[in-house]
């Protein structure tokens, strides 16, 4: 049987819709998407610059020029980047007198399907910035996130597409066999700029800081020249029969490269399965939605943020929370236990140079004189191995050479680890210290980004729901706001955004990557 003429039909695909602050966004004409509407007779586009694209469909791409021109408070909290060049980022609507409407928006292909796999990857779609939403809706609650500057959400490629035939409907009854509705959401990312995690890196530059002062002090330290000059004496107090000790002199110099160490402070962290980035030099911790949902539940989330069921909240779960602390906590720990070990490397490397001269006397009278050179890594020294040690004698007076071989010897095999002794009696207090400073120095980070998830998403001020539905045949409950939709009218959502839902129209929920169709009609019927 040819349906056509039979049925009025609507479809509409809107990128971003809901309300924002008390401004509802269908109404602003720079944000409207584009509806088809048919009577029977023929369709009609809105807006009239919609692209016909045949079969009583039309395109309408979401004009972001004009929207980041507009004079209102959506510019302020949304920003939409929409590369267009990495794929076809548009509004689809179409209606027939047949039935058969379908709407879609996002990334789609050119006849509404959605598209898989663009050409250039998935392209960003906005930034939302939770923390300026908050702070104009409920200063309290964004106040209340202590150590957090700024938190935003990043959304990924998104698309909406649902689906109509009227005229199944009409024959069967069945919603289920008339009606799809199905999404595309590729990433979700919070961003959260936290001083705490510059606090982490001062403290640990101060820390390398504090420990290079150490070291170039050791130079004009007389206490540790004394300590090696007893040291150096000790070597030869059983050996120097009727020769006595004269002046013994010390000189000592000593460097430590600590840009090994240096170097950790700039780096970006990240864990094994790419839940979380921490930008040390930018402050900010970038957590991925969809491996963080697939490291707490593989089975789940195993495509990631699709294929869930309508109307499902991704972040109100401890678990999940949970997760993402302990993988934090994992992350910052072992970037921690690189930088002790760098710090340790970094001492054990700290080149020591000492130039002695010991004097020796037969009675009073200066009869010889002994240069003790040490050149060595403080490790090397410590390891009491004679190979960074050179002995010069030099005679003053009336004395046989061969008295000096024994003093020449000991010098010889003990001299490297006296003086390595000396300087590592004197750093050492230092050096565990400074490292002891260190202790519980990423509790703050981990603290601050817990409490963001449990403040925001946990508590709800925050809800991100993906595949939003009303009237949903599975899944969890829908929406609010949805709940007043026209019967006969089917929706999807890749995502919605709420903040502070509580508050209706004066909070925010906002839809990205939506398709509606119906209510439809067979032309004729007491309903029509």
């Amino acid at each position: 049987m040819d349906a056509t003429g039979q049925f009025t039909s609507r479809g509409e695909g809107q990128l971003l819709s809901g309300s924002l602050l008390g401004a509802d966004l269908d109404a602003i004409a720079e944000v409207k998407g584009v509806e088809v509407l048919n009577d029977g007779s023929g369709s009609l586009a809105d807006p009239t610059s919609a692209v016909p694209l045949g079969n009583d469909a039309y395109s309408d791409p979401l004009n972001v020029e004009a929207l980041s021109a507009l004079n209102v408070d959506l510019t302020r909290f949304l920003a939409l980047p929409l590369d267009t060049s990495t794929g076809v980022v548009g509004q689809y609507g179409q209606a027939t007198s047949s039935g058969l409407s379908a709407g879609a928006s996002g990334l789609i292909t050119e006849s509404g399907g959605i598209a898989l796999e663009p050409e250039g990857g998935y392209p960003n779609l906005a930034t939302l910035q939770l923390s300026q939403l908050l702070g104009s809706v409920n200063p309290g609650v964004a106040s209340a996130l202590s150590g957090v500057a700024d938190v935003s959400l990043e959304v990924g490629a998104v698309t909406g597409r649902a689906e109509l035939d009227a005229c199944n409907l009409a024959w069967s009854g069945q919603v289920a066999d008339a009606l799809t509705r199905e999404y595309l959401a590729t990433s979700l990312t919070t961003v959260i700029d936290s001083p705490t995690v510059g606090t982490l890196v001062s403290t640990v530059d101060g820390v390398v800081g504090d420990l290079e002062t150490a070291v170039n002090a050791l130079a004009g330290d007389t206490g540790l020249t004394t300590a090696i000059a007893d040291g150096l004496s000790g070597l030869l107090g059983g050996l120097l029969g009727t020769l006595r000790l004269g002046d013994v002199s010390v000189e000592l110099s000593a460097t430590i490269d600590l840009d090994p160490v240096r170097a950790l402070l700039t780096e970006q962290l990240t864990d094994s399965g790419g839940i979380l980035t921490v930008d040390l030099a930018g402050g900010t911790i970038r957590v991925d939605t969809a491996a963080l949902l697939a490291a707490s539940y593989p089975d789940e989330y195993s495509a990631g943020l699709n294929g869930l069921s309508p109307n499902t909240n991704i972040l109100s779960d401890p678990v999940v929370v949970n997760t993402l602390t302990s993988t934090l906590a994992s992350v910052l720990d072992e970037w921690l236990e690189r930088v002790t070990g760098a710090l340790t490397a970094a001492v054990d490397a700290i080149t020591v140079n000492v130039a002695a001269t010991i004097e020796l006397r037969l009675l009073l009278i200066p009869v010889a004189e002994i240069s003790v050179s040490v050149s060595g890594s403080l490790a090397q020294l410590l390891s009491g191995e004679p190979g960074f040690v050179t002995v010069n004698t030099k005679l003053l007076g009336a004395i046989e050479l061969g008295l000096l071989n024994g003093l020449v010897s000991a010098l010889t095999q003990g001299a490297g680890l006296a003086v390595g002794t000396a300087v590592d009696a004197v750093l050492g207090l230092t050096v565990d210290e400074l490292i002891g400073d260190l202790v519980d120095v990423t509790t703050p980070v981990v603290e601050a980004v817990s409490l963001v998830y449990s403040s925001l998403f946990l508590d709800g001020v925050v809800v991100v729901t993906v595949n939003a539905q009303n009237d949903p045949l599975a899944g969890s409950a829908e929406p609010p706001d949805l709940a007043a939709l026209p019967d006969g009218q089917f929706d999807v959502a890749a995502l919605r955004v709420g903040v502070l839902d509580a508050l209706g129209q004066s909070g925010v929920a906002l839809y990205l990557g939506r398709g509606s169709v119906g209510p439809s009609c067979l032309i004729g019927a007491a309903r029509c």
